[in-house]
């Protein structure tokens, strides 16, 4: 099968590199592309192709790895219609729409809260006196970018004035942000893999160099065995955002656990050396498997 591998780096990062590999060795023909190359040409008909001419309308199903890193508004929006296009002629994984929440911190929360899973007290706003007003009531807060990952950005206001200053700057610069209540914890989080209905396996994430848990920010991976209950949530929160396949953050708070955050495009590298599972196998069968029914069915 004809499979597109969707990312914009000029070379393919970790993950990305598994799915590649993992498609060759299961006998399909991968492609990978950066998006910022992928065309859409409206004619009698809409043809998607690549800046060296390889037509795209003859592949079965593709992945989406990344829409692309420090992209403005105009790009943002151009290649959001170019993935919709695309995802009219073939399944794409994760599902667009679901990627999109999934990237969107707060949307990410209100579809987890309405499906039942609980998270952290947030507040989101563009008022520095509402913002202010909720830090002054928390003590001790999380300020979070809406967009982002790998924990770039995240702050902890130990105060409120602290709170404060982080806002007005963030604020004055019109980025919006997100305030969070401090979940005390045992100073770990477990990112559990989800792949479909299943489970692959999780690890447990160990802050080293400051108060995160992100491999990103100097996490140590640690191999994690589940119990039932968090293998739940992992799943329900997946489905709850309409993904195929997730990494799921959950940290266990003192009345209970809490899901912090869902990628839908995680990276596994870490996970794989701790546990010695490498997910790409599982991934690109489902893709295929989803791909073979649809055909199937047409």
């Amino acid at each position: 099968m004809k499979i597109l591998v969707i990312h914009e780096n000029a070379n393919p990062d970790y993950p990305t590199f598994r799915l590649i590999k993992a498609a060759k060795e299961m006998g399909h023909e991968p492609l990978y592309v950066r998006i910022s190359r992928l065309n859409v040409e409206i004619k009698d008909s809409i043809r998607i192709f690549t800046c060296n001419g390889t037509e795209l309308n003859d592949y079965k199903a593709g992945f989406i790895r990344s829409f692309g890193f420090f992209t403005n508004l105009l790009q943002y929006q151009r290649r959001i219609a170019v993935l919709k296009t695309l995802e009219e002629i073939m399944p794409l994984m994760n599902p667009l729409d679901a990627l999109l929440i999934s990237r969107n911190k707060l949307l990410t929360l209100l579809f987890l809260k309405r499906n039942g899973i609980r998270v952290p007290y947030t507040l989101s706003t563009e008022s520095m006196k509402i913002s202010y007003t909720i830090a002054t009531k928390l003590g001790f807060s999380v300020i979070k970018p809406i967009t982002g990952s790998r924990g770039y950005g995240i702050s902890l206001a130990p105060n409120p004035d602290t709170a404060f200053l982080i806002l007005k700057t963030l604020l004055s610069n019109k980025h919006p942000m997100l305030i969070q209540e401090y979940i005390k914890n045992p100073g770990y989080d477990i990112r559990v893999i989800v792949v479909g209905n299943n489970v692959i396996g999780a690890m447990k994430r160990i802050a080293t160099r400051c108060w995160k848990t992100n491999i990103a920010q100097g996490g140590k991976g640690m191999k994690y065995e589940l119990t039932t209950e968090l293998e739940k949530i992992a799943i329900k929160a997946t489905k709850a955002l309409g993904l195929w396949y997730a990494g799921v953050d959950i940290i266990e708070g003192e009345d209970g656990y809490y899901v912090l955050e869902v990628n839908g495009s995680p990276n596994w590298q870490e996970f794989t050396k701790v546990t010695g599972v490498d997910p790409s196998f599982e991934i690109v069968n489902y893709l295929v498997r989803i791909s073979s029914d649809i055909e199937k069915a047409t």
